[in-house]
């Protein structure tokens, strides 16, 4: 019996140490494009499918021209006809963009041409029986003069998780990492039933002890159950330790984090190091 609690308990929490890294997650702006800072461009999430991820490509621009959300985001530029006042535009804003990842594309809107400028942010892609399936993030300009806010990509979310996972899962939940949450959470609770369980039958093994005219037998049997009881009790504190570790270093699912052009964003992301660990306090210009 003894034997059978540790090996389940140690299995579990092996298990979860062992797997706690091997589920991809999609970004975090998949079916939730990030907010944006000013009304001169709107985040907009096509999606596009191809034989190869260059076909699936071209189409994602083809689909960003006639996406609904753009559109009506030009339409009320155009009836409110707002000015910004902010120094830098498109043209001079500084952001680094590579040649593929700036689109210009002459469209027309309600009859009227309108010069479509956008940045592409970040993609996502699946395969499945020869198709591919592209989810791509734009920054798209709703106006001729937009000042397009600088998108970070991140799989890091600071300190926060580690805190959170004081309750085993948020952490990991928090980052979008479902599977990990389930498991960190289904696996600490595990251990502390078994915990219980063994608790129980410790208890119930010296309560017979006493009116038993075999006490010893009894004896030995609440001895293995203390034993098994703290066999999970290890696991189940290995398990929680595991977890706030993870929730702290452990890359999260992409995200897209938006600020200002012209802005510094500070970060304090915990990193390992091979004597330790640190705090490592990140800067974008």
């Amino acid at each position: 019996m003894r034997s059978l609690v540790g090996n389940h308990c140690f299995a579990v929490a092996i298990l979860l140490m062992a797997t706690a890294n091997v589920f991809g997650q999609k970004p975090r702006w998949v079916d939730n494009t990030p907010r944006e800072l000013n009304h001169t461009y709107r985040f907009v999430e096509v999606v596009s499918q191809g034989s190869n991820l260059e076909s699936a490509r071209a189409l994602s621009i083809a689909n960003l021209k006639t996406n609904e959300n753009l559109q009506e985001g030009i339409r009320v530029q155009r009836k409110t006809k707002e000015t910004i006042t902010r120094d830098k535009v498109f043209s001079d804003n500084g952001l680094k963009i590579k040649k593929n990842d700036h689109i210009v594309e002459d469209i027309v809107i309600d009859g009227e041409p309108f010069r479509l400028q956008a940045l592409r942010v970040d993609e996502f892609f699946t395969y499945d029986k020869g198709v591919y399936t592209l989810h791509t993030l734009f920054e798209a300009a709703t106006c001729n003069n937009p000042v397009f806010d600088y998108a970070d990509k991140t799989e890091y979310y600071g300190i926060a998780p580690a805190f959170m996972s004081i309750v085993p899962g948020l952490g990991q939940l928090y980052k979008g990492q479902t599977a990990k949450a389930v498991m960190f959470f289904g696996g600490t609770v595990a251990c502390a039933v078994g915990a219980v369980f063994c608790e129980d039958q410790r208890k119930d093994n010296v309560s017979k002890m006493k009116g038993s005219m075999q006490p010893q037998q009894y004896k030995t049997r609440a001895t293995n159950w203390k034993t098994g009881r703290n066999i999970c009790i290890g696991a189940a504190v290995s398990v929680w330790l595991y977890n706030v570790i993870d929730a702290a270093v452990a890359k999260g699912a992409r995200r897209v984090v938006v600020r200002r052009t012209g802005t510094v964003n500070t970060a304090l992301v915990p990193v390992v190091l091979p004597d330790g660990a640190a705090l490592s306090l990140t800067c974008n210009f």
